[in-house]
């Protein structure tokens, strides 16, 4: 697909530059001109636009989309057909500027283990709600996961990837499955079918990526990654790790099931385990807890601001008194004090008889 940028969508949308290109689309930062920000704009790949089917599925995913309402997730703001200029179906998002947690994997390797939790804790939150709804990411992995300057996790693209058929997949669209067949459960590849636990596998997955700093299985070819997922189970964390707490290893054992009985049945109950764990890691935790607001720390440290010097100490004496010489200091004060006053009254008495006398002698009767 050629570059838009420069192009205006809908009448309304000022593409500025292209920020990504996928395999089903590509996403610019663009202008709402009628709003005057920021936003991100979503185009299909023009042969993905053609299909009648395909577009009215990402039409339906979209609204779904919309009706999702959580911080840790990209808000959809607009869909539609370009009526005006060059024919594309495009979405409207909030515009995230930040890095994908991918980047985030390849900067830090693994993570620390208390870190890796509250990263996992927001994106099990966000699908949590999802599910609560009925809706199915279906392409959970961590170029999907946005982290913002301010260290906010949002996942993106949900809703986009349902009805998609595995197969058909694999032949028409092939760098996609290349960037999911690391996170795709076994259902997925071996029915073509997804739920809930489908999101809690790849959710699964990501943590494991996380805190070993590598993806469980590498092969050659997305179908030799697709079989190691559907014929061989994860490997344990501590076998890679042996830091890692049981209670940790288990819960991710079992989320990365081959059979999707065995793993907690959506996000919300993976994510209720997940905290007690992080609990039982750091007890004070729960004193400090304001849930979703307390964003994670981000990829590249703040500046801190100024500090305001402080200013030096004055230089003090000790000094000892009793009552007693309190008091006596403060009544020999008084006694200055009235002392002071009434000489000031007798001089100016003097001054005044001084005067008068003066004048009496020198201009007045006395000069005579």
């Amino acid at each position: 697909m050629s570059d838009l940028s420069g192009e205006l969508i809908d009448g309304r949308y000022q593409l500025i530059r292209q920020v990504a290109n996928g395999g089903m689309a590509s996403i610019y930062e663009a202008l709402d001109t009628r709003l005057d920000r920021k936003v991100a704009v979503k185009i299909m790949h023009p042969h993905l636009a053609q299909d009648d089917a395909y577009v009215t599925r990402f039409i339906r995913e979209a609204k779904a989309a919309a009706a999702l309402s959580h911080p840790n997730i990209v808000a959809v703001q607009d869909q539609g057909w370009n009526q005006n200029g060059i024919p594309a179906v495009f979405l409207v998002m909030e515009l995230i500027e930040g890095s994908t947690l991918r980047e985030y994997i390849n900067e830090r390797g693994r993570f620390d283990i208390r870190e890796a939790i509250n990263y996992l804790t927001p994106i099990l939150s966000a699908l949590s709600a999802a599910h609560s709804i009925g809706i199915v990411h279906r392409d959970v992995k961590p170029e999907n996961i946005l982290v913002s300057h301010e260290g906010r996790v949002k996942i993106a693209d949900f809703g986009l990837a349902r009805g998609e058929v595995i197969g058909s997949t694999m032949t028409a669209e092939s760098s996609v499955i290349l960037g999911s067949v690391s996170y795709l459960s076994p259902e997925q590849v071996q029915r073509g079918i997804a739920d809930a636990r489908s999101d809690v596998y790849a959710v699964g997955i990501v943590a494991f990526e996380m805190l070993t700093g590598e993806k469980p299985f590498s092969g050659d070819t997305p179908i030799q990654i697709a079989y190691m997922h559907v014929n061989e189970d994860i490997p344990s964390l501590r076998s890679k790790r042996k830091e890692i707490p049981k209670a940790l290893d288990e819960l991710i054992i079992r989320a990365t099931s081959r059979d999707p009985d065995s793993r907690p049945r959506n996000a919300g109950e993976f994510l209720k385990e997940l905290e007690a764990i992080a609990l039982e890691l750091d007890p004070k935790k729960n004193q400090m807890k304001l849930d979703l607001d307390l964003p994670v720390e981000p990829i590249r440290e703040k500046l801190r601001p100024p500090v305001k010097p402080k200013p030096l100490p004055e230089a003090s004496i000790e000094i000892k008194e009793t009552t007693k010489q309190i008091r006596r200091g403060e009544e020999k004060k008084r006694r200055t004090s009235k002392r002071v006053r009434r000489n000031r009254k007798i001089a100016l008495l003097l001054a005044i008889a001084l005067g008068v006398g003066g004048w009496y002698t020198l201009v007045g009767p006395g000069s005579r």
